[in-house]
């Protein structure tokens, strides 16, 4: 599973998996499938390559870490962070991880 996809893409996979697995079981049992069948399946075979070549895509992006710039924004967005030390820490690493997410999902 890759672990920075949505719920949306993966059930989107998980859709034309199973179109796939439908169509293969319905030629399966037919001694000799028809054109229009073997071309069903040739379809979502051909969807399901897009979406495996778009997740290995998302796989293979370099990560990108923080400019100077965008840690003086974490930095400005801490300042006025409240004074107990585990809630400073949490908003530290919410901060970090918004811009990083921004930077390396769009």
């Amino acid at each position: 599973m890759i672990t920075n996809e949505t719920p949306e893409e993966r059930e989107e996979f998980n859709r034309v998996e199973r179109e796939s697995k439908a169509k293969q079981e319905s030629i399966r049992g037919t001694k000799h499938p028809t054109r229009e069948q073997l071309i069903a399946e040739l379809d979502v075979a051909q969807m399901l390559i897009r979406e495996l070549g778009d997740r290995l895509a998302k796989l293979e992006k370099p990560w990108v870490g923080l400019t100077r710039d965008e840690q003086s924004f974490v930095y400005s967005n801490l300042h006025n962070a409240t004074s107990r030390e585990d809630s400073f820490w949490v908003d530290f690493a919410n901060a970090i991880e918004k811009v990083l997410k921004e930077k390396n999902y769009g």
